[in-house]
C-alpha cells in the first residue's frame, strides 16, 4: 500500500494557528468596527445637539436684538418731540425731532427717517461716521413697507439689508391706551445692514471651529453666511430641527435650524461631518495599531500552544501512516502524560494488536485461498461434466471460457469457438433477436431467456435454450445454454398433427351438417308416403272395416299405430336436427321457476297417477331458456314415464357443484337400467327397453346431450335395475356456450 504525503498546507500544525489567528482578528476586526460605529453615533449626536444649541442661541439673541431695535423706533414714533414736529412743524420741532431721532443712528448704518402721511420723506437723520470705514453702501430709495414691524431680508448690490417701521399717530403715548386714535401723522422708518466680516468671525468663533452660520427668510428666497450671499440650507428652514446633507463639493454636513421669533427670519448652523466624527477616526486608527499589535502576540502564541498539540499529531500521524504503508512495527515516543500521551500510549497498544490480527489474517488468507483453490477444482470439474452447455461471455462478443460440452454439441473446437465473435456462429435469421437480447443485458437486465439457432462444425445448426445473467462490473456474461433440438422436432411433429386434426375435426363437422341435413330430407322425404299410409288406412278402416273378420282389424290397427308411432319417429328426429342450427340467447334463468312450470306441464298428463316430487331449493344459472326447457322436460317425463310401475312414483330434483360448474339431477324410483349399457342411453334410437313396456322414439336423451354440450357442460346417469335411476346434468359457472360438439 502506497500512501501519498499531502500538501503542507493542509498540515494542521500550519492551519490551527493560522485559524486561531485569523480568528482572533476577525473577532478584533468585528469589535474595533463596532465600537467605531458607537463613538461615530455618539459623536454624531454630540454634534447635532451643539449645532441645534448654537442655532437655538443665535436666533435667541437676533430676536431680542430686533425686538429691542423694533421697540426702540416704536418709542420713538411716540415721542413728544416727533409727534410736535408733525403737529406744529418749524425749525424748533425739527431740530427736537432730530435729536430725537439721533438717538437711534448706528455708526456704519443707513440713516433713521421719518415719512409724513402722504408717505414723503420729510426727514432723514445719519449716524456719525466710523473712523477708518467706508461709508455705508448707498440703497435703493423705496416706499416704507406698508405695515409697521420688521420686514424681510432684501438684497442690493450683494447688500442684504432689513427694514423696520413705526406708525406716528396724532395722540401722544399717554392718550392712546384711554382714547382711540383719530388718524396717521406718518412713519419713523429704519434700514439695517446685516452683511458683516466681523460680524460672522466672531459667531463663528463663538459657535466652534469649522462652524458655519447662516441667517435669511424662511421664505428661502436671501441667506447670508453674514460676509456675503450664499444658497439657502437644502433642508426644511421652516421649522427647528437637525438635518443632515451632502453639499455640491461632495462633503456630506450637519446642522441645524431655528426660527427667529418675531420675524420671518431662520438662523441655520452646520458642521461638517467630517470635523464631527474627526475623533472616531483617530480613536478607529489608535485601535487598529493596538489590534495587529495584539493579533500578532495572539498568532506567536497561539503558534507555540498550538505546536504542543499538533506535533505530537504529526508523530502519530505519520506512525499512522507508516502502518498503513505496511510497516506494522513502526512506533511513537510519549513521554508526556496528558491525554495526548495516553492517546500516544493507546495507538502502540492498537498497533501492536494490529499487528498481531494482521499475523492471525494472513494465516487465514493462506488457507482461504487454499479452500477457495480446492472449490475451484471442484467447480471447475463440474463445469467440465455438465451436459448443460455453460460459458462465460464478454460485453466485446468473444467467449472467454466454455465447457466441454461445446465441442461435443456443435463439433468445433474450444479454441475455434472463442477465435471468433460468437454472433459469426448465430443462424442469420435469428441474429437480431440474439442482439436484442445482448442489449438488455448491457441495459442492467439480470435473467435474460431467449432461443436461436447455432452453427455445427458439420453445417448444420441446433436450436439452443439460453438463460444468462449480466456481471457489469466486469463486463461478463455468465450463460447456460441447452439443446433443444430434439424438443423442436417433437414440437414441430406435434404442430403438424394438430393442423392435421383440426382437418379431420373441419371434415368432421361438415360431415355432421351433411348428415343434419340428409336427416331433415329424409324426414321431410318419409312423412308424404306416411301420410298416405295415414290416410288409406282410415280409409279402408272406414269402407271395409264392418266386412273385416278380427284379424283383417287388427292388421289394420297395426298398420294405423305404425304409422302413428312412425310420425312421431318423424317429429322427433326433425326436432335433433333442428337443435343443432338453433341459435342460442344466453341470459339469466331461474332453475327453481323453469323446474316449477315443467312439473305442472308434467302433472297435466297423469291422468290421476299418484307422484311425489321432492324438489330442492335451486340455483338462477345463465343458460337458454327454451333448450333447457327441453333438457328438463325429457328428463322429467322420463322420470314419470319410467316409475309408472310403481305405486306412488317418487321423483327428486336438486342441485350441487363445484366452483366452476352447477350440477342439476333428476331421480326416479324407476325401473332404473343396467350401468353396463349406460354408454347407450344418449344415443340415437338407443333404448334399453322395449317399446311394449315403455313407449318413446329414443330421440329424448339425445337431443338433452346435445343441448347440455352446446351450453359447455356434460350428461351422465347412474342406475341400477328396478332400483331407480338418476340423470345429471351440468352447466358452467361462467355461462360460456360452445359449439356443438
Amino acid at each position: 500500500m502506497t500512501y501519498i504525503n499531502p500538501p503542507s498546507w493542509h498540515s494542521l500544525r500550519l492551519r490551527l494557528p493560522l485559524v486561531i489567528s485569523v480568528f482572533i482578528a476577525a473577532v478584533l476586526t468585528t469589535f474595533l468596527w463596532v465600537a467605531f460605529r458607537q463613538v461615530e453615533s455618539a459623536l454624531l449626536q454630540a454634534g447635532s445637539a451643539r449645532a441645534q444649541g448654537a442655532a437655538d442661541q443665535l436666533a435667541t439673541l437676533l430676536t431680542q436684538s430686533t425686538q429691542q431695535r423694533l421697540a426702540d423706533i416704536e418709542r420713538a414714533a411716540r415721542s413728544s418731540a416727533v409727534l410736535t414736529y408733525f403737529q406744529h412743524p418749524s425749525d424748533t420741532t425739527l431740530a427736537d425731532a432730530r435729536q430725537r431721532l439721533t438717538s437711534l443712528t448706528t455708526p456704519g448704518q443707513p440713516a433713521v427717517e421719518l415719512w409724513d402721511a402722504n408717505r414723503q420723506r420729510v426727514l432723514a437723520v445719519t449716524g456719525p461716521p466710523v473712523p477708518g470705514r467706508a461709508a455705508p453702501a448707498r440703497l435703493p430709495v423705496a416706499d416704507p413697507p406698508s405695515r409697521p414691524g420688521l420686514t424681510a431680508f432684501q438684497v442690493s448690490n450683494d447688500v442684504v439689508f432689513w427694514d423696520a417701521l413705526a406708525e406716528v399717530n396724532d395722540q401722544p403715548a399717554a392718550e392712546q391706551k384711554s382714547a382711540p386714535s383719530t388718524g396717521r401723522l406718518g412713519y419713523v422708518f429704519s434700514r439695517r445692514l446685516l452683511s458683516s466680516a466681523s460680524a460672522s468671525d466672531v459667531i463663528g468663533r463663538l459657535v466652534g471651529s469649522g462652524a458655519v452660520v447662516e441667517i435669511g427668510n424662511q421664505t428661502g428666497d436671501v441667506w447670508t453666511d453674514l460676509s456675503k450671499l450664499v444658497p439657502a440650507p437644502p433642508v426644511d428652514i421652516k421649522r427647528n430641527g437637525v438635518a443632515e446633507y451632502r453639499a455640491t463639493d461632495g462633503q456630506r454636513r450637519l446642522g441645524a435650524s431655528a426660527l427667529i421669533r418675531g420675524t420671518p427670519w431662520a438662523v441655520w448652523v452646520e458642521f461638517p461631518r467630517s470635523v464631527v466624527v474627526a475623533p472616531a477616526r483617530i480613536f478607529l486608527t489608535r485601535m487598529l495599531i493596538f489590534g495587529l499589535v495584539f493579533v500578532a502576540a495572539a498568532a506567536v502564541l497561539a503558534w507555540t500552544i498550538s505546536a504542543r498539540i499538533t506535533t505530537p499529531l504529526h508523530d502519530l500521524t505519520h506512525a499512522a501512516e507508516a502502518i498503513a504503508a505496511g510497516n506494522a512495527l513502526e512506533r511513537v515516543e510519549m513521554k508526556r502524560r496528558d491525554e495526548i500521551g495516553r492517546l500516544g500510549a493507546a495507538f502502540n497498544t492498537m498497533a501492536d494488536q494490529v499487528h498481531g490480527v494482521q499475523r492471525e489474517l494472513e494465516a487465514r488468507v493462506q488457507q482461504r485461498i487454499a479452500e477457495l483453490s480446492e472449490t475451484r477444482q471442484e467447480l471447475d470439474g463440474f463445469f467440465a461434466l455438465s451436459l448443460d452447455m455453460l460459458c462465460i461471455a464478454g460485453t466485446d462478443g468473444y467467449f472467454k471460457r466454455l465447457n466441454p460440452a461445446w465441442s461435443e454439441t456443435l463439433g468445433w473446437t474450444d479454441s475455434e469457438l472463442r477465435s471468433k465473435p460468437f454472433l459469426d456462429l448465430v443462424h442469420p435469421d435469428d441474429r437480431e433477436a440474439t442482439i436484442a437480447a445482448a442489449s438488455q443485458l448491457a441495459d442492467g437486465k439480470t435473467v435474460v431467456q431467449f432461443e436461436n439457432r447455432y452453427a455445427c462444425r458439420d453445417g448444420s445448426y441446433r436450436w439452443l435454450q439460453w438463460k444468462s445473467v449480466p456481471v457489469l462490473d466486469r463486463d461478463f456474461i455468465y450463460a447456460a445454454a441447452r439443446d433443444i433440438s430434439e424438443h423442436k422436432a417433437a414440437d414441430s411433429r406435434i404442430r403438424t398433427l394438430n393442423d392435421q386434426l383440426e382437418q379431420r375435426v373441419s371434415e368432421l363437422n361438415a360431415l355432421t351438417q351433411e348428415l343434419e341435413a340428409f336427416s331433415y330430407s329424409v324426414s321431410h322425404d318419409l312423412r308424404a308416403p306416411l301420410r298416405h299410409v295415414t290416410g288409406f288406412a282410415a280409409m279402408l278402416d272406414k269402407s271395409a272395416g264392418p266386412a273385416l273378420d278380427d284379424q283383417g282389424r287388427r292388421y289394420l290397427s297395426t298398420i294405423s299405430d305404425a304409422a302413428t308411432r312412425m310420425g312421431r319417429l318423424i317429429d322427433d328426429l326433425l326436432v335433433f336436427s333442428r337443435m343443432g342450427r338453433t341459435e342460442m340467447m344466453l341470459g339469466r334463468v331461474d332453475l327453481a321457476a323453469l323446474v316449477d312450470d315443467v312439473r305442472r306441464e308434467v302433472v297435466s298428463h297423469l291422468n290421476g297417477r299418484v307422484v311425489s316430487w321432492n324438489i330442492h331449493p335451486l340455483p338462477v344459472v345463465r343458460a337458454d331458456g327454451s333448450t333447457l326447457r327441453l333438457v328438463l322436460t325429457n328428463l322429467m317425463s322420463n322420470a314419470v314415464k319410467y316409475s309408472g310401475t310403481r305405486p306412488t312414483a317418487e321423483i327428486e330434483i336438486g342441485s350441487n357443484g363445484t366452483p366452476t360448474e352447477t350440477v342439476v339431477f333428476v331421480r326416479d324410483n324407476g325401473v332404473g337400467f343396467d350401468m353396463q349399457y349406460a354408454h347407450k342411453l344418449f344415443g340415437v334410437f338407443q333404448r334399453l327397453h322395449s317399446t311394449d313396456d315403455f313407449e318413446g322414439t329414443g330421440i329424448g336423451l339425445a337431443n338433452v346431450r346435445r343441448i347440455v354440450h352446446r351450453h359447455g357442460g356434460r350428461v351422465w346417469a347412474e342406475g341400477a335395475v328396478d332400483g331407480g335411476a338418476t340423470f345429471f346434468f351440468s352447466l358452467p359457472k361462467t355461462g360460456d356456450a360452445t359449439r356443438d360438439r
